[in-house]
This record gives structure tokens, sequence and C-alpha cells, in this order.
């Protein structure tokens, strides 16, 4: 990781700190079908004590509050990447503008902000670093030494790091420690999780926000903030994959002994069955976004013949009499998309061992998590019955935003109050020198479970 890159990750953490010691900070999840922003006031005393304890999701009410809160439709933006720089920054203007309003006069305006990031086509991998402690007592120097040993990852020319989390610390032969300063030992090991995009996208969402006069105070992915609200403590403890399945794309978080050990995308996603219902039924995209919500599911029943829908052909919207379908045939053109997904996700979910991780349980957020029988195929083609995981509530969350298709913005929400660990936290006494893709990681954490 270059310098360049450690310290704009730094200068984030810092803007972050500002925003906790104010107050009041913004999140803004930008997605490819809608644009979510909460506005947040925080008690700094009261997210010192929470941030001590292992229960945070306990100790939210008090250390933070919704006061505004604000969802428009996305524009500008496809796949989760900016394709129109203008039309985006006014969405996420308008959004920030109408949930300040909201906020108002109870929290000022907002200047920091932490966003999602959708696209980028991320991918995950492992390295561990190894190092002798100086004194035979764990400190800050060692920490970045052993970090400092971690060689860096084959990032790939087009691509930056994105999150970069230590997961797991050995020191001689106890595991699982979770924070090993002041610890007597010889032998420090660290293996870190390593999540790197497309680097051009993430430039494009970073310069859309601060066209919008912001200060950005975190980018995180969008599949790790809906894992950090939908996914339960336990759930990330005894390990857990978090399916957020979007409008521009479907992605996949993986947890265990709660940290993020692995994250994929598919780029198929709800917008990706609203067109195949306009081009395969001949009618327009906003027809089709409806029928979708009101009519749509993926299981057919006996009565779908029966059960007839106005689908008007484009062109033909206030036609006396217009054309109608059977719910069955609005089935069959949604049913084979999500089943790709589905196949898609379990050949990838295989290919890096989550299949074989003990205890672990399947999670499906998103808006198009709630399309009648999306579970009941799930449970087919992945081999295990998922829950529908739906937000954390916290204190001021309005009714409308406590649905699956919000997880992603709460989650970025407990992720300003309780940020994990990240390289860029430590300093390291020089560059990085993962070895492999994330199932080495994956296998790992089997090994020595």
């Amino acid at each position: 990781m270059n310098f360049a890159q450690t310290e704009m990750f730094r200068a984030m953490r810092s803007r972050l700190q500002t925003a906790i010691r104010r107050g009041r900070i913004g999140v803004i999840d930008i997605g490819s079908s809608k644009i979510t922003c909460l506005v947040l006031r925080l008690d700094p005393a009261r997210l010192a004590e929470a941030r001590g304890t292992d229960q945070l999701g306990t100790s939210l009410f008090g250390a933070i509050e919704v006061v505004g809160a604000r969802t428009v439709q996305s524009r500008g933006v496809k796949r989760g990447e900016i394709v129109d720089m203008d039309e985006a920054a006014r969405a996420i203007r308008l959004a920030l503008l109408t949930a300040e309003k909201m906020a108002a006069p109870r929290v000022e305006r907002v200047d920091q902000v932490i966003v999602s990031f959708s696209g980028g086509r991320p991918q995950s991998f492992s390295t561990v670093g190894e190092t002798e402690t100086e004194t035979g007592q764990v400190s800050e120097r060692d920490i970045s030494a052993a970090l400092a040993d971690a060689p860096e990852p084959p990032v790939g020319e087009g691509r930056q790091i994105l999150h970069a989390q230590p997961v797991e610390i050995t020191l001689d032969s106890q595991s699982g420690i979770t924070d090993p300063r002041g610890m007597t030992g010889h032998r420090l090991s660290i293996a870190l999780h390593v999540m790197t995009v497309a680097a051009r996208p993430l430039a494009n969402l970073m310069e859309c926000v601060r066209r919008c006069d912001l200060d950005l105070a975190g980018v995180v992915n969008s599949a790790y903030a809906a894992s950090l609200s939908a996914l339960v403590e336990d759930e990330q403890r005894t390990g857990a994959v978090c399916i957020d399945m979007g409008g521009g794309s479907t992605s996949s978080a993986v947890f265990l002994r709660d940290h993020l050990i692995c994250v994929d995308q598919i780029r198929f996603g709800g917008d990706h069955i609203t067109a195949d219902i306009a081009s395969g039924l001949m009618m327009r995209q906003s027809t089709a976004e409806r029928i979708k919500t009101l009519y749509g599911g993926v299981i057919p029943t006996g009565a779908d013949e029966r059960d007839l829908i106005d689908a008007p052909r484009i062109g033909e919207e206030e036609a006396p009499e217009r054309r109608q379908i059977s719910r069955g045939m609005l089935i069959g053109v949604i049913r084979p998309r999500v089943e790709e997904t589905f196949r898609i996700l379990r050949a990838r979910l295989t290919d890096i061992g989550v299949d074989a991780m003990p205890g672990s349980s399947y999670v499906l957020t998103g808006a198009a998590s709630q399309l009648p029988g999306v579970d009941e195929m799930a449970t087919r083609i992945l081999g295990r019955r998922p829950r529908i995981g739906r937000p954390l509530r916290i204190a001021g969350l309005p009714q409308s935003l406590s649905g699956p298709d919000s997880s992603a913005a709460v989650g970025l929400a407990i992720y300003a109050l309780k940020p994990h660990d990240e390289l860029w936290d430590f300093e390291a006494p020089r560059p990085w020198s993962a070895r492999g893709r994330a199932v080495e990681i994956v296998r790992w954490f089997r090994q020595s479970w």
C-alpha cells in the first residue's frame, strides 16, 4: 500500500473522530436504485462507554439517534458505480439537504459523511505477518512490525485496497486474541483480510462526494455495512454469510469470529430482474418495477394462472383495453434470473470453502430479498435455510427504513460507532513487501476453530 493511500485513509479516520467529538455525522448509502441518507446525533460520553463493551448493539440507545432520514431515487449510478457525476451529485445533495431539514434544529449542518461503495468488483485476499517481540511484551511497535512483515497482496493494475483488517492474532501458541498490547510473549503473528476494488470507480465516488462540499469520514463496502446491521452478534461470532441483494449487484460477506474474512460480488441484482420483465414483456421500466414490487415472486403456485395483472405494452398505457398477463407468466420471467444468481453464488462460496464452515448460517438482506419465495429458492440451491435479515433498530430510525433494503444504511451508522481496526490505524515501520486469495484464510480459520 503506497504512502498516499495510507495518508488518505488516516485523514478519513481523523475526520470521523472530529465528527464524533462534534456529536453529528451523516451516512449515505449510494446504491444503483436509491440513495439513503441518515443524519445521526451522537453522545460522545455514552459512545465511549458503549465501545468498551462487547455487546455494542445493546448499548446503541442513548449513544446514537437518527434525527434526519431521507431516501431518493438514485441517479447517475449504475451497478454501484458513478456513470454521471452531475446527476449523482444532485441526488446526493437532495438526500442530504432534506435529511438535514428534518434534523433541524437538533443538529446543525453536517460536514462529515461516511458513504457506501457497492461497485468496483471487490476481491478478498489473505496475508500473514510475523515478528519477534522486542522486550517479551507486545507493544505498538511490535504490532506495526508484524503488519509490515505481511506480504502485500497481488492487488493488480488499476485496483487499490479499500479494507485491510487484522482478523486473527496469535501470540506464541495462544490464538483468538483481540488486543495483544501489553501481553507477554515472544512470537507475534497477525493475519489480515485485504479487500481490493477497482481504483477508478472508487475515485469517481470520492470525487462526487467532494463536489457536494462534504468531507469523507469513511468509505465502506456496502455488503460489509449491510452485514454489520443484518447479522446478530452470535452469527458474526460463530460464522455467517450475509447475502446483500441490491439493485445493481448481489454481494456476499462472510463473517467469522467477529471479523469480515471474505467479500464477493455477482453483477446481477434487482434492476436486472426489472430489465428482464421490461424486455421480456415489452413494457416500460417504471411499469416493470411497479409490477415486480406488487406482484413479483419466484415460487409458482396453483393460483398464479388465475391471477391477472394489468401489463400494458409500451405506448399502450392509456389504451381502454390494456393487456393483462397472469402472475404465473411474471414469475416465469423473474425465476430464471434469481435462480442463476444463487447458482453462481453457490459456486463462488464453494470455491473458497465457506460451505464447510462449522455452524455457519445464511442471511438474506437487500431490496431483492423481499421477493416472495426468495428464501425458499435459496434453501433449495444453497443447501441451507436462510433468514431474512432486517437492520438493527436504533433510536429514531423511521419505520420506513426498518426493512431489509435499509440494512446497508443502518450498517454505516454502526460502522461510525465502532469501526474495526484497519492497517492504517497502526504506524508501520516500513512499506509492505496475499500470498493468496481469501480461500487461504477461510481454511486457516476452519483448521484453528
